[in-house]
């Protein structure tokens, strides 16, 4: 069953994402009240960890309706109760960005998502998601999600694709020239750095970009390994930059270092 949701909840988060699925009205609607829920019955602790669904507001949410056969929430909260955390932890993520990107102010999901190799020619203010990839859970999906959550108005430019080509001989020189460009594209770089793996590409574009003065949120994993170095450097180099300890606080350090007004690019 942990797999189960994690399939099912990646795919639905996917579609959501790339702007491929969005919720019918009835589903919409309790999808809504489902996170108000999660976030009431969590108090401080369990909003600041994206909320707690416990099983009867669950079944609330499946109670009858005539269209639920069709509603792609349903199996991923079904499943639910036997994911992983780490499953859980994406579902809560969903239903939060579902519960605010209704919001009239903000321009569509699409419109605010770039996944490499797209490029991003627009002037609307930008996040550009860095981090490992290889070896580390997709965090940057959550990223995306959260971002919504809180309302932001971030174009996301993200570097991890759906399916990198390997077979495709320029296909690294391709990935590596567009990180270099939306690296320095990018209004504010979120570093996140999760606990499975090293990522010493991600800590020499941290350290290049510390030095250029980048507007910077990071933050590990209490568990990354090379968390210490990380404090030590940023100590040194960018004393003002935090090093936040949940994605959730990186998450809204970057959205609160976005500048207010359209980006002039060159």
């Amino acid at each position: 069953m942990t797999d189960q949701l994690q399939g099912l909840a990646g795919e639905l988060a996917d579609d959501y994402v790339h702007g491929r699925w969005r919720p019918e009205a009835t589903e919409d609607h309790r999808a809504r009240i489902l996170s108000a829920q999660a976030s009431t019955a969590g108090g401080l602790d369990g909003l600041a960890a994206g909320g707690v669904l416990t099983a009867a507001s669950i079944e609330q949410m499946l109670r009858p309706h005539p269209e639920l056969g069709s509603w792609r929430l349903a199996p991923v909260l079904r499943a639910y109760p036997d994911g992983s955390p780490e499953a859980q932890a994406l579902v809560r993520d969903l239903l939060d960005a579902i519960a605010v990107t209704g919001f009239p102010l903000l321009p569509p999901r699409p419109l605010r998502y770039i996944e490499a190799p797209a490029p991003y020619d627009g002037s609307a203010p930008s996040v550009f998601l860095g981090g490992g990839i290889t070896g580390c859970p997709d965090w940057q999906r959550r990223a995306v999600l959260q971002l919504d959550a809180i309302g932001s108005p971030a174009v996301a430019l993200n570097p991890r694709r759906a399916s990198f080509p390997l077979g495709q001989p320029d296909a690294t020189r391709e990935q590596t020239t567009w990180e270099y460009h939306h690296l320095r594209l990018a209004d504010v770089i979120l570093f996140w750095f999760c606990a499975e793996a090293v990522q010493p590409i991600a800590l020499y574009e941290l350290g290049a970009h510390a030095a250029r003065g980048t507007r910077l949120a990071v933050g590990t994993h209490p568990g990354y390994p090379r968390r210490r170095d990380v404090l030590e450097q940023l100590r040194l180099a960018r004393p003002e930059v935090s090093v936040h300890d949940s994605l959730h606080a990186t998450v809204r350090a970057a959205a609160a270092l976005l500048p207010a007004t359209p980006t002039t690019r060159t």
